[in-house]
């Protein structure tokens, strides 16, 4: 069984996954997350999808020539210096597949209304440099690739992780077939650019007022542009007790606002790609389980 009759494909691959002893990121959450799938009770029998590596001419749809000579030369430079990960063979393949995952998603929207690339969403990477935990931009490179095979697609971004996604917004910047919104939290890292809608929270929002800027947000956003996909970074570090950040959404707060994504995109007949972008949960399982719930929620009948 790959999907539920409501359309969910799940995209997974081992080399999401990396050896990062120490440090904040919690790179094996990727095999975490597959592993609490694959024990669950309703997905443990689906088939979950294999992505291909992605190919160098679709990262240079988006990426410079010389950055990427330098990303696949593992070297030090002004390019690739703003990274907070080491730069090897392995972390470098890893993104690849990444991207690759996110790509087939967005081919897979022919067929499925929701696809889930358990990996993704590296938003702060820009075209000619790497940023944050972040070395290639996958939602970026999805979408101009799909503008291969469809050319009038009008793509919508909502980014939701605790970060804004300054990599997408500024790559989108003067692109009228791409919408990009990210609500964030407003007074951390990093440096923004302007997305066509930003949102700003404040330290301490709390469930009932973060679902409620979102539903508006929501309903403005439907107002103003009419997708035909959309891109959903489903970031697990709004959560409570997260060690980056200072909003306090709930475990069911973050289900909530997963849903009324699924319900926006059902409502505007889009179908929607999922990634899985941040999460920095103290306790490593709650990260986990956060993931997962996003996809419940799109599992949903």
């Amino acid at each position: 069984m790959v999907m539920s009759s409501n359309g969910l494909a799940l995209i997974y691959h081992s080399q999401y996954n990396l050896e990062l002893p120490g440090h904040i990121f919690p790179a094996h959450k990727y095999s975490h997350l597959y592993n609490r799938v694959k024990k669950d009770p309703v997905y443990a029998q689906w088939d979950i999808l294999l992505p291909k590596i992605a190919e160098e001419h679709d990262l240079e749809l988006v990426h410079t020539k010389e950055y990427l000579d330098d990303l696949f030369s593992y070297d030090h430079t002004p390019r690739t210096m703003y990274s907070e990960l080491p730069l090897n063979r392995s972390i470098v393949e890893s993104f690849c597949y990444g991207v690759g995952g996110t790509i087939y998603a967005m081919e897979l929207t022919k067929k499925h209304m929701f696809a889930f690339n358990m990996g993704g969403g590296y938003h702060h990477s820009f075209p000619d440099k790497a940023e944050g935990f972040c070395y290639l931009n996958d939602i970026a490179i999805a979408i101009r690739k799909s503008k291969e095979t469809r050319p009038n697609e009008k793509a919508l971004i909502i980014d939701l992780d605790l970060h804004q996604g300054n990599g997408n917004s500024y790559i989108f910047q003067y692109d009228d077939n791409v919408y990009t919104f990210s609500m964030h939290q407003g007074n951390i890292y990093p440096k923004k650019e302007n997305s066509d809608f930003d949102i700003h929270l404040e330290p301490g929002t709390k469930d009932d007022q973060y679902l409620t800027i979102l539903r508006d947000a929501l309903i403005k956003i439907k107002k103003e542009f009419e997708p035909t996909i959309i891109y959903y970074l489903a970031g697990a570090d709004p959560y409570e007790d997260d060690s980056l950040g200072e909003l306090k959404l709930t475990m069911k707060g973050m289900k909530e606002r997963d849903r009324q994504i699924r319900q926006f995109s059902l409502e505007t007949g889009a179908p929607c790609v999922i990634t899985l972008a941040g999460g920095y949960a103290r306790d490593f399982r709650d990260t986990v389980e956060i993931h997962f719930n996003t996809i419940s929620a799109f599992g949903e009948k």
